[in-house]
Order: structure tokens, then C-alpha cells, then sequence
């Protein structure tokens, strides 16, 4: 049979779409032919054991004897639906019996093992500290992965425990073959939270919060003699300084700050001795940075 010249096969269903355009004055037309012929489609063989395309499986997947066979199966399985053990990667020779009219056959076949995911990370996304006082970045942090294998967590980036300041950080972690995942994580170092101001001090120790230097002060309850013509002894609490490189004492009111002592205590020691004798008392001071 000939449709506009074209010589057309018994066996094809023929659709004809005509179309008709008019475009700037012109006439045009279309003609589709959409044709299917019936011997064209792959008929599947009752007596072969057919298999699904895709045989590469995941390591440590579950995964039995069935799984691998298509559903446009025709054959009857003999062997047994069991597990297969997926926990090696490789190659795995499979066997899988079957029946082709009542007559028992064997199809031996290969699938491969492999591993293509990446380990997964379990981590807080930002972690905080103060100036000085170190953490360890990797305490609550965990990975696992579809291998089983222990997988070991770095930490990629710089940062300094003593230096104030925010930290864009990331972990990582890779398993054997080389699947690698990062998750980023901000670490803060903060300023240390001291409630007392720079310079000031106190005679006991301040908070761990606080940076502090040391300095010890020797406090004298000394027998002044003014005056000698009456004998008069005057008693008071002095202290030892450096005073230009001459190393003297001087009462606590006197100080300022030529003295090389800081700081000065505003109280005076609450000890007293009536007792014509001179007596000293060492003080330990802490300064706040």
C-alpha cells in the first residue's frame, strides 16, 4: 500500500496526522507515521534463568538470592532465597539452580562488592573556650561508616587557644577506600570573663578566670625612736620598697608611685605589739593583668 508515495508494510500500524499552517500566505503540511513492528519485540526465553542488570551491591548491604533475579523471570528457582554475605569487597561467585521442564540446571554468575558512600559524622557545630584554658575539638565527636571499619576524625584548619577570636574549623574523616566526608564546625575563643579590673588586687586568690601575676610584700612593726632626748618609742607597720635602687621601708600612707612596690595596701596589717620588739609579716598580693 502506497500513503503520499511512501510504500508501507502490511504489518505496520500506521497514524497519520495531517497538519495544515498557513504561514505569510503559504500552505504547509505535516505528516506523522509512528509504526511498531510486532516482531520487533525481544520475547523472553522461558528456559533461561534471566538475571537483573545491575549486580554491584553495597558493602555490608542485606542482600539475598532472589534479589538478584529479574522479574521477567520465566524459570522456577530451585536454590533456597538465603542471605548472601556482602561484607568483603570484590568480586563473589553465585550460583543459582533452577528448573527447565522439570530438569534441574545451574547458572554460575559474578556480582561485586563495593564501596561508594562516604562515613557520616556526628559533631556539635560550634564549640567555645576561653583564652588559655585548651579543649580537646575531638571528645563528642563520632563517625561511622557502611564498612564497619573504625573510621579516625581530624580537624583541618588553624586556631589558637590563645589567641581571641572565631574559628571556621572542619572535620574530616575517610575510610579505606577513600570515600571522604567534612563537616564544617565554628570554634570560639573568648576573652576571659574576669570580674575584676586590670590592675586591681586583693590578698586572696582571685577566680580562674581571671590572668593574675603575684608579687610578695613584707610588712615591719618597728620600734621608732623620733625622738632620743625624751626616749619616745613610736610604734607603726612600714613596708619594704625600692626606692631608686635604695632599698628602705616606708609607711603605707607615704606611698606613691616613685616606690617600686604595686600595689599598695590601704589597710595595715591588723596585728599589734606592745612589746618593744620589731616584727614582720609577709603578704602575698595577687594583680589582675
Amino acid at each position: 500500500m502506497k500513503i503520499f508515495g511512501l510504500e508501507l508494510s502490511k504489518k505496520v500500524i500506521i497514524g497519520i496526522v495531517v497538519g495544515v499552517v498557513a504561514v505569510g500566505g503559504v500552505t504547509t503540511g505535516a505528516i506523522l507515521l509512528n509504526g511498531n513492528d510486532d516482531n520487533s519485540k525481544q520475547e523472553v526465553d522461558p528456559n533461561n534463568l534471566i538475571l537483573n542488570n545491575d549486580l554491584e551491591f553495597e558493602i555490608n548491604s542485606e542482600l539475598t538470592l532472589l534479589n538478584l533475579v529479574s522479574q521477567d523471570n520465566k524459570v522456577e528457582i530451585v536454590s533456597p532465597d538465603e542471605a548472601i554475605d556482602t561484607s568483603n569487597l570484590g568480586d563473589k561467585e553465585i550460583t543459582i539452580k533452577y528448573l527447565v521442564d522439570n530438569n534441574e540446571k545451574e547458572k554460575t554468575f559474578t556480582i561485586k562488592i563495593v564501596d561508594t558512600e562516604a562515613p557520616t559524622i556526628e559533631y556539635t557545630k560550634e564549640l567555645s573556650t576561653n583564652v588559655g584554658t585548651k579543649i580537646d575539638l575531638l571528645k563528642n565527636v563520632k563517625a561511622s561508616d557502611n564498612s564497619k571499619e573504625e573510621i579516625q576524625v581530624t580537624v583541618e584548619g588553624e586556631y589558637d587557644f590563645n589567641q581571641e577570636g572565631t574559628y571556621k574549623l572542619k572535620y574530616v574523616a575517610k575510610d579505606s577506600s577513600n570515600n571522604q566526608a567534612e563537616e564544617e564546625f565554628t570554634f570560639k575563643v573568648n576573652k576571659n570573663a574576669c570580674d575584676q579590673k586590670s590592675g586591681s588586687w586583693s590578698t586572696t586568690k582571685p577566680s580562674t578566670s581571671c590572668g593574675y601575676t603575684t608579687k610578695k610584700l613584707v610588712w615591719r612593726w618597728q620600734v621608732v625612736d623620733y625622738d632620743s632626748q625624751t626616749d619616745t618609742n613610736i610604734y607603726g607597720w612600714t613596708i619594704d620598697v625600692n626606692f631608686h635602687g635604695v632599698v628602705g621601708s616606708a609607711e603605707p600612707e607615704d606611698l606613691d608611685s616613685s616606690y617600686d612596690v604595686y600595689p599598695y595596701l590601704s589597710t595595715k596589717p591588723k596585728e599589734t605589739y606592745n612589746d618593744n620588739q620589731d616584727h614582720e609579716k609577709v603578704i602575698t598580693v595577687y594583680i589582675i593583668k
